[in-house]
């Protein structure tokens, strides 16, 4: 009888089940991001272009192509400063990307770098030392939504 009475609730549980409803072609799995670092030049030159800042209205120079890309990137995750309470995408980059970042922040400490997002300037930060670690945060976001949106991306490589 006991037995009866949990193949009952088995069968009773299973009728419960429903079928996964499959995701709308709008959901689904974050868009991937495109984050550019550049090292930003005193003049335009030799494949050096000029590039407009949006959120400050500030004109920089830009090689050509960026120093590095998200293809560097190992990893990443939001926080947020428990000071300020603002959003920010802490980056960790893989061995060959630490290594260019390295390279990048040691011959150019004094100089800032243009940190572009889907191809629009976020920040310009200075460069104050080298980054030996491979691990670097991304300020700059408008809202904690966007810097997860971006740290799922790129979490996702």
């Amino acid at each position: 009888m006991r037995s009866l009475l949990l193949l009952l609730a088995l069968i009773a549980v299973a009728a419960c089940e429903t079928e996964p409803v499959p995701l709308s072609p709008t959901q689904g799995a974050p868009k991937r991001v495109t984050v550019q670092f550049y090292l930003i030049y005193e003049a335009p030159g030799l494949n050096v272009k000029e590039r407009k800042v949006e959120a400050t209205g500030e004109t920089i120079f830009l090689a050509d192509r960026p120093d590095l890309t998200e293809r560097d990137i190992a990893w990443a995750a939001m926080e947020i400063d428990s000071l300020s309470s603002r959003a920010s995408v802490l980056v960790h980059f893989a061995p060959v990307g630490a290594d260019k970042l390295a390279a990048l922040t040691r011959q150019n400490i004094g100089k800032r770098m243009a940190i572009f997002i889907d191809g629009k300037a976020l920040s310009t930060p200075l460069i104050t030392s080298e980054i030996r670690d491979g691990r670097a945060t991304i300020q700059g976001f408008k809202s904690a939504a966007e810097a997860q949106r971006v740290a799922d991306s790129l979490a996702q490589r």
